[in-house]
């Protein structure tokens, strides 16, 4: 009896794990389509190959500058203080829905890290945050040359595609006038279907 409930038990484990893991491969292939958090708006002007031009509007954003300059330890510590200003610390915990893409780019002390705030706040006050090394500021209107990658970001990736972008600015006759910064759309535990982009402001339109 005592080997019939074992035989048993461990059977129950195996349909529960492959269930688990069925579930787990269901997410990570249909979450990338499944939408549900707001993108940042924007307006794809003209395609160069692997290029595109794009223009985003002013948006509302949050920042936070760490002085990390290795993209793990900085993306991190950004991440938790912004995410601290939208769940509520702020002056009047207001909860603030979390949108796509996270902002990263290089500053002189480390990196800036920036949320994109959601479109009806664009012009909308925003609750000041209770921590003071995260500040608001609405962001300028910018046409941008973007590049498309996936996988997860580090620092080799993030080089690597620097260059590459780089390469396609100067193949397609496009001048950067601005810093390059990188944009990150999902969670940590979406492991496939990722989406980063490389993006640097452009001059628009051509000459």
């Amino acid at each position: 009896m005592r080997a019939v409930r074992m035989f048993r038990c461990m059977r129950m484990f195996l349909i529960i794990m492959t269930i688990l893991v069925i579930l787990f491969g269901i997410s990570q292939l249909y979450g990338p389509l499944a939408g549900g958090t707001e993108e940042q708006a924007y307006t794809v002007i003209k395609r160069f190959g692997a290029i595109e031009v794009r223009h985003y509007p002013e948006a509302m954003m949050a920042t936070v500058e760490v002085p990390d300059t290795a993209y793990r330890a900085a993306s991190g510590t950004g991440f938790r203080r912004l995410a601290g200003y939208i769940f509520g610390g702020n002056e009047t915990s207001e909860k603030i829905a979390m949108t796509a893409p996270v902002h990263m780019q290089a500053s002189e002390g480390g990196m800036r890290m920036s949320f994109v705030m959601p479109g009806e706040r664009s012009r909308a006050p925003m609750p000041a945050p209770a921590d003071d090394a995260v500040h608001l500021h609405l962001a300028d209107e910018e046409f941008v040359a973007v590049l498309r990658f996936s996988g997860f970001m580090s620092d080799a990736s993030m080089a690597d595609m620097k260059v590459e972008l780089a390469a396609e600015l100067e193949r397609n006759g496009l001048v950067a006038i601005g810093p390059v910064r990188f944009l990150g759309y999902d969670p940590p535990w979406q492991l496939v279907g990722r989406r980063n982009e490389v993006v640097v402001p452009v001059r628009w339109p051509l000459p």
